[in-house]
């Protein structure tokens, strides 16, 4: 009786042992194997959002100046625009005043003044002198030949010049080849100067037939003389007091947006320079974005969105790739009406960046997986694929293998494969290092329901 109480105490205890054991060897099994997400790659066109910063651009402006006399400048007393604000054909940018008005208006009065009181004299000196109709022609024909003369070569000096600088030759018909719209102005000004000469070398040989005597001639001349300095006097006091008025308001020739502002307050201007830059009539501003760090390939037509994942979000389009002045490349996008009230004003978009983002989409589908299963760098990258097997005890078991892949592009969330991986499963996220053959098992996941 006791032997068979002791067999069965035994018997119990040995199934105790055994179960303990299969426990604890399940539990250490489970302890020492890495676990790891299991993801299913797709096919798809990989798609990457960049977010760029950017700013308004002016790629088509008219560069407007104000013409001024020789000599004269404008300095400038108020300016009444900012660079990006719209403006209309009327409307008053700039107010100037003539640079030393008083004191050229002063130098003008008196050349004038003094003039006219030579003028005056010369007349009462010879105003018994008789004065021939042959003598007027010749006088006429005289200063008419001085004066083509002078004519025709500033015309022929300035051609020169622009020949040398294209470094071109002279023809006697048509045109250098290869000539500038410039320098064949510059010709046909010199050819007509040249035709104003000859006619008036001929008028001045018949003319010569005649002697003139020499009384009348120093009258002639010195009354010609003065005229022409009492003209040039008058002509420089209405020029200069029209450049005054026209200057207190110098206004926008059509609708547009002010590009660039030249000349600032307190400045001096000559003219010699353009004094502003407004958007062509009908042409919006642009928008661009430094690229320089960007490695994607970023084309004409890419969708550029405001607030993409908004109800309210705003798209245009790429409508260039470039590089500026300081050899840095941008992209240039295009602006809408949508942009610009989105963003307040062209002028607010130019205080503060408009960060906007730049969707890349590949032309040709690719295997798409998460970034974080992919693993290595530069041309060495390699995934780790999970297959199942049946183990020698007829269980399932879990091992992963190293697979080489070629990486097309990747942002943070998304990486594309040249490989077609889309009948495996890629192992990621494991909790320790693994290496190619290990076997893993697949983090469990909580499928409780936790609604109350």
């Amino acid at each position: 009786m006791n032997l068979k109480r002791f067999a069965i105490r035994g018997i119990l205890v040995l199934a105790v042992f055994v179960a303990l054991c299969m426990f604890f060897s399940g539990t250490v099994r489970t302890i020492t194997t890495p676990k790891v997400n299991l993801t299913k790659p797709r096919r798809g066109k990989f798609e990457e959002r960049i977010d760029l910063a950017f700013k308004p651009a002016y790629p088509d402006v008219d560069k407007i100046s104000e013409p001024l006399p020789d000599e004269m400048t404008l300095t400038i007393v108020r300016v009444n625009t900012r660079e990006g604000y719209t403006v209309e054909a009327g409307d008053v940018l700039y107010e100037a005043k003539v640079t030393n008005y008083d004191a050229l208006y002063k130098q003008y009065q008196e050349a004038y003044d003094a003039a006219s009181e030579q003028l005056m004299s010369i007349e009462n000196k010879n105003r018994n002198l008789r004065i021939t109709q042959r003598d007027k022609a010749y006088a006429d024909a005289y200063f008419a030949l001085r004066d083509a003369r002078r004519e025709a070569i500033g015309r022929e000096l300035e051609m020169e010049a622009q020949l040398s600088l294209e470094k071109l030759s002279a023809v006697e018909t048509g045109y250098p080849e290869g000539a500038s719209d410039a320098l064949k102005g510059m010709i046909d000004a010199w050819r007509t100067a040249t035709e104003a000469l000859q006619t008036a070398q001929s008028a001045m040989d018949r003319a010569s037939r005649y002697n003139v005597d020499e009384t009348v001639w120093s009258y002639i001349t010195e009354q010609r003389e003065q005229q022409q300095k009492r003209d040039e006097a008058e002509q420089n006091l209405r020029q200069l007091v029209a450049l005054n008025d026209r200057a207190k308001a110098i206004v926008a020739p059509h609708d547009g947006y002010v590009a660039e502002l030249a000349v600032k307050e307190g400045d001096t201007y000559d003219g010699s320079q353009p004094m502003y830059s407004l958007t062509q009539e009908g042409k919006l501003p642009a928008l661009r974005a430094d690229i320089s760090e960007v490695t994607r390939n970023i084309t004409e037509g890419m969708t550029v969105s405001l607030n993409p994942d908004s109800y309210d979000a705003i798209e245009t389009k790429v409508t260039g790739v470039g590089t500026d002045t300081e050899g840095k490349k941008y992209v240039q996008v295009e602006m809408t009406g949508d942009l610009i009230r989105a963003r307040g004003s062209v002028y607010a978009m130019a205080q503060e960046d408009t960060v906007m983002t730049l969707v890349y989409r590949a032309k040709e589908a690719s295997t798409l997986l998460t970034t974080s299963a992919v693993r290595g760098s530069g041309n060495e990258r390699y995934v780790f694929v999970a297959e199942r097997s049946e183990s020698s005890l007829g269980s399932s078991v879990l091992k992963v293998h190293k697979m080489t892949v070629k990486v097309l592009g990747e942002s943070n969330a998304i990486a594309s494969i040249q490989e077609d991986l889309s009948y495996y499963t890629v192992a990621y996220g494991e909790d320790r290092a693994i290496t190619d053959g290990d076997i893993v098992m697949e983090y469990v996941k909580n499928t409780e329901n936790t609604d109350e």
